[in-house]
């Protein structure tokens, strides 16, 4: 699990940094819809990483706490 915390850790050290910066598309619509996270690839692959790994981690502990009660 120390493993995957520094993992992700580095992840968002390198990576998430890169996100903030502007794209083409910036003025064109509303920058705080959900469209525009979205629909631009630059949000939306982060966005999905995020939900795959909140819910890779939430299936682990649920799967964890299965098997522990059943021992």
């Amino acid at each position: 699990m120390k493993n995957l915390i520094k993992i992700l850790g580095t992840y968002a050290f390198v990576i998430l940094p890169a996100i903030t910066f502007a794209h083409p598309g910036h003025g064109h619509d509303n920058p705080l819809s959900p469209e525009h996270y979205l629909g631009n690839p630059v949000h939306a692959i982060p966005v999905a990483l995020t939900v795959a790994a909140a819910g890779f981690l939430i299936v682990w502990k649920i799967w964890k706490t299965r098997n522990e009660t059943k021992k």
